[in-house]
């Protein structure tokens, strides 16, 4: 099967059978209670979690059959890419599908368009010193790049030492090395989170729309770590680096630069840019000089999604302030949910409103 014009015809027969019988497939397997409890303490936001929350069964279900992704990791599986891992943005569908948030955002979030994400992750896996770290599934949407990292543990005595601890376990220090130089730190990561019995799970996020020119990139992983339960220092089990890699593939972003003025605290800073994609939203403003510091407090009160069908939505998420000396500021935001751009009417930022349409 070396021949590409044979794997192409191959491939394309596939998935026209896969088409016409699809729908008298089964339905695949929900997730058990131990990942959906994991799912939701991944995206739940900081103060929220471990609320008990009972999410409708209408709100759960996923707007395109679950069967699909059979589909998506077949046709994976015909182009090279999942052998290793899933790598076509199926995964983190999942894990959407099951969020906390997931009833929140309603009709305002599209988790399909994640199938349409997938990451290229080659080679993904490594083995040494008694682990097998690879990449489970990664996405990336223009400006944020997400990556799901599966540890086995092939090492007995180490399972066996994991198995009798009560600390939190978790990778050391991420970074994202670029083909043309350079490197990108983890935005924000999650603690490894048991699926089975000698098997971990992590996610890690890297936002910088940068990414659309990184080419091959190099994950280099350091280190897995014990952490006591109050965090603190941990204690280093195995060395790294371990080294893996992925190719994010180059997706527009929505640019706005409106130059406008907002009263922030009675003081005017100006919104210079806006970037904003399904899963992240990044903004870059100039204050005045000796303008007040931040807050994320401050930033999530004050801004708003309009949808084109009247509603609005406070995406909530995880944002990180960089301010510089010069009074200006850039604010990134991981969503907690993928939103669906094409209902999005305008953004709401401290009264005032920028439409997505120059």
């Amino acid at each position: 099967m070396d021949n590409p014009v044979f794997d192409a015809m191959l491939k394309t027969a596939l998935e026209e059978a896969l088409r016409r019988d699809i729908w008298e497939a089964p339905e695949i397997p929900g997730p058990s209670r131990r990942q959906r409890m994991r799912m939701r303490r991944l995206l739940a936001e900081p103060r929220s979690v471990g609320e008990a929350v009972q999410e409708p069964e209408a709100a759960r279900r996923s707007r395109t059959p679950a069967r699909w992704l059979a589909v998506v990791v077949i046709a994976a599986l015909l182009t090279g890419t999942a052998a290793v891992g899933l790598g076509s943005g199926g995964w983190f569908r999942q894990v959407y599908e099951e969020s906390y948030w997931a009833p929140k955002y309603g009709d305002a979030a599209d988790t399909d368009q994640l199938l349409g994400m997938g990451v290229e992750t080659g080679a993904g896996s490594v083995e040494a010193d008694g682990l097998r770290i690879e990449v489970l599934d990664a996405v990336f949407d223009g400006q944020a790049a997400l990556f799901a990292i599966r540890v086995t543990v092939l090492d007995p005595e180490l399972l066996e030492q994991l198995q009798e601890e009560h600390s939190v376990l978790g990778l050391g220090l991420t970074t994202v090395f670029p083909e043309g130089g350079g490197a990108f730190g983890a935005f924000n990561s999650s603690p490894l989170e048991e699926e089975a019995e000698g098997q971990y799970t992590s996610q890690f996020s890297i936002l910088n729309e940068s990414l659309n020119s990184a080419g091959l990139c190099r994950i280099e992983i350091q280190d897995l770590v014990f952490f006591p339960p109050e965090r603190g220092i941990g204690k280093i089990l195995r060395k790294g680096p371990w080294t893996l890699t992925a190719s994010p593939r180059p997706t527009e972003a929505l640019r706005l630069e409106p130059d406008r003025v907002c009263e922030i605290g009675g003081e005017a800073w100006t919104l210079k840019s806006l970037t904003l994609t399904p899963l992240a939203l990044h903004l870059t403003m100039q204050g005045p000089e000796g303008a007040r510091s931040t807050s994320e407090d401050w930033f999530e009160k004050n801004l708003t999604f309009h949808m084109k069908n009247g509603g609005s939505l406070t995406p909530g998420g995880t944002s990180r302030f960089l301010p510089d000396l010069d009074a200006s500021l850039q604010i990134d935001t991981l969503f907690p949910m993928p939103l669906d751009l094409d209902q999005i009417e305008s953004i709401e930022l401290y009264g005032q409103d920028f439409p997505l349409t120059e």
